[in-house]
């Protein structure tokens, strides 16, 4: 998303919805997609990272999340813990300057610290749904990113996002954006 240059425009207030379904991909014969497996160790990694850019700005009135991750590679061997949370952040190239600037907040965790022991499981599949507050994050373009740790041994567990996740943004566009 670039913000264009000039004074501020007239709008309508009318709310504007955006959906965005951060995987994509040809349809496997399960059905499920999947994003590229990323292999978790003992610092925090990126899972998944995606910029959610309706193609304006929005004041955000709403900012809706269902997310499916799923962490494979559990070894039973083993003791410890993978620790996993998502997290958000606004995000957009200004061009009003000479030069056009990156603007992007801090990242805020949307959700809880997630914790699951280790132990005989092959795979761990989690869905979190619910609404961020958009006091945390008041405008799109969104960034979001799965973060992941495995707290005992690196190179052990690997992560994805499923296709079903979907993103859904309500709002008003901001004047000369």
């Amino acid at each position: 998303m670039r913000i264009k240059p000039g004074g501020v425009r007239a709008s309508v207030e009318v709310a504007q919805e955006y959906i965005a379904h951060p995987v994509e991909g040809l349809v496997a014969t399960d059905g499920v997609v999947r994003s590229a497996v990323i292999t978790v160790g003992t610092t925090a990694v990126e899972i998944q990272n995606w910029l959610i850019d309706p193609g304006f700005s929005l004041q955000l009135k709403e900012f809706y999340v269902g997310l499916t991750q799923r962490f494979t590679g559990l070894n039973g061997s083993f003791v410890g813990s993978l620790i996993y949370y998502w997290q958000a952040r606004e995000e957009f190239v200004d061009i009003s300057g000479q030069t056009a600037t990156l603007r992007a907040s801090a990242y805020i965790n949307i959700s809880g610290t997630y914790q699951k022991s280790i132990g005989t499981l092959v795979a761990v599949e989690d869905s979190f749904t619910g609404y961020v507050p958009v006091g945390s994050v008041p405008h799109a373009p969104v960034r979001m990113r799965l973060m992941a740790i495995d707290g005992v041994r690196a190179s052990s567990l690997y992560g994805d996002v499923k296709n079903s996740s979907v993103i859904k943004l309500i709002g008003n566009i901001i004047p000369g954006a």
